[in-house]
């Protein structure tokens, strides 16, 4: 590797010790299960012998795969670009010119940590073959020297802006995925079953458990089971969020790069520079904002699909609102990227800016700022999404009930239980909006199982979006959107009126709506 190199650097191939790592991970399931199916060969029946058959025939095409990828791939890095070729039969080179790299993620799982090599995701921001190129099997030293020269890093060390503290893991506990995580088990250990042909009442202690279930009381079964999956679930989401997050370290550069560096078992170091920052988003699952908690992602235009954006890992709300502050101030005084508004656009929305407050620490954050109401439509039309599907599910089975005598009947219940609460999720969901301006940025806020206040640069904008339902126009309200190249690339301001959310919309980006507007 040569990254001072020109254009007739030579090619470089990944570290041997990947090609060992790949071997040992697809031939090192192979041998218990070919043990297994030489001892059981004589119980097996037809279609456990294909099911063991067909795992190791894709465990030996994995590890030909592996060691066909390892002859094929090189890469080099010159003053120009990085280039990427594989293949055997069908050969790709790829290529990424060095100034449209936007971010450097360095991976190591257990086995490269342990063998010294990393995988280097040289990011561009974009999707499909424009997505960028992974450099795997290099070096650590030399991933972490790849990674300077490519981001034209000056320095080793920067300051830091926060870092994972103990306290945080509790957070961990109010993860909207604890439910999904506690069933995982269940369903995998089942799916075993049924793939080698075994069915659940042949197992022991299968058929002692539903004995024992079917001589308990319901009541009591399901709060035994509800209980299993809920501990189960909660230690998994647990053991998530230290391996993700352990060692987490958000640091600001000399040369203004925000660095992220995380894992536990598997490490990973995220670099995105700050120019390519348009903003921050502060998210608030339902179960974490009850737990005083939130996260914040990063809205840049340097993380392409599937890149991680995060900033700052569940945490208290306090924490996560300085987080957002810092990370913002720090890029208001940057220039805009190559990819922003021209510079006329930039100036207009700047000097659009109210002067009651800015990113740079004057007044509060911009996530914390006060927000404009919006309009009671807003709340009535919430009101009425929440009401239907509870009223459907009481109707349902009461018509059930009266045309059929053997229905039960008290499943009306449901929906007239279910309908306080929808109510007052519509209450929250409304409560939640709001838009405003704060100094270079837009603030919008909505949503209610996903609270989420977006902080968005307001030289980023390059186009707005209106939309008008059938219910919003009767209403009198309007959905806008924000048209970005950061990010998901869109953010709404919902259910305002009309005539407030396009004159929000001028004061935003003077100019950019006033040619479709009457």
């Amino acid at each position: 590797m040569n990254p001072h190199g020109s254009v007739r650097a030579p090619w470089s191939r990944p570290d041997p010790r990947l090609l060992w790592l790949d071997l040992g991970r697809a031939l090192g399931p192979a041998v218990p299960v070919g043990v297994t199916a030489f001892a059981a060969r004589d119980r097996l029946n037809l279609q456990a012998a294909i099911t063991l058959g067909t795992v190791l025939a894709a465990l030996a095409a994995i590890a030909v795969a592996g060691l066909v990828r390892h002859s094929t791939t090189r890469y080099r890095v010159t003053a120009e670009r990085v280039e990427l070729r594989s293949g055997l039969v069908l050969r790709r080179h790829r290529s990424v010119p060095r100034d449209r790299v936007r971010s450097i993620d360095l991976t190591a799982d257990p086995l490269r940590r342990i063998a010294g090599l990393a995988a280097v995701r040289i990011g561009t921001g974009q999707g499909g073959e424009g997505k960028g190129l992974v450099l795997d099997g290099i070096r650590r030293e030399a991933a972490l020297l790849l990674r300077a020269e490519l981001l034209g890093r000056t320095a080793p060390a920067g300051s830091a802006i926060t870092e994972l503290r103990p306290a945080w893991i509790r957070y961990a506990l109010l993860s909207s995925w604890s439910l999904l995580i506690g069933l995982a088990p269940f369903g995998v250990f089942f799916r075993v079953l049924d793939a080698v042909g075994v069915r659940p009442d042949e197992v022991g202690f299968l058929g002692e458990l539903w004995a024992l279930v079917v001589a308990t009381h319901p009541a009591a079964v399901a709060a035994a089971a509800v209980a299993v999956v809920l501990s189960i679930g909660l230690a998994g989401t647990l053991l998530l969020y230290v391996e993700s997050w352990w060692d987490f370290r958000l640091t600001r550069e000399p040369d203004r790069t925000l660095s992220v560096r995380r894992g536990l078992l598997t490490t990973r170091s995220v670099s995105l520079e700050e120019r390519r920052l348009h903003g921050a988003e502060l998210a608030e699952p339902l179960p974490l904002r009850w737990g005083g908690g939130a996260r914040v992602s990063a809205v840049a235009t340097g993380l392409g699909e599937g890149e991680s954006a995060v900033l700052l890992p569940p945490a208290p709300r306090a924490e996560a609102h300085r987080v957002a502050a810092a990370v913002l101030a720090g890029s208001a005084s940057r220039p805009p990227a190559g990819d922003a508004p021209p510079a006329g656009e930039a100036a207009a929305a700047e000097s659009a800016a109210p002067a009651g407050g800015s990113a740079s620490g004057e007044g509060p954050p911009p996530t914390l700022m006060p927000l404009a109401a919006h309009p009671r439509a807003a709340l009535r039309r919430r009101v009425v999404l929440a009401i239907w599907p509870p009223v459907l599910l009481a109707l349902l089975p009461a018509g059930l009930a009266a045309w059929w005598s053997g229905f039960p009947g008290l499943l009306w219940t449901a929906g007239a239980v279910l309908l306080p609460a929808a109510l007052l999720l519509a209450r929250d969901a409304y409560r939640s909006l709001g838009h405003g301006l704060h100094g270079p940025y837009l603030v919008t806020r909505y949503g209610t199982a996903r609270r989420r206040t977006v902080a968005l640069r307001r030289t980023a904008i390059i186009g707005w979006t209106v939309g008008r339902s059938p219910f919003q126009r009767r209403s009198g309200l309007l959905t806008l959107t924000a048209t970005t190249a950061a990010g998901r690339g869109a953010y709404a301001v919902r259910d305002v009126s009309v005539a407030e959310g396009l004159a929000f919309a001028e004061e935003a980006v003077p100019g950019l709506l006033a040619p479709f507007v009457r």
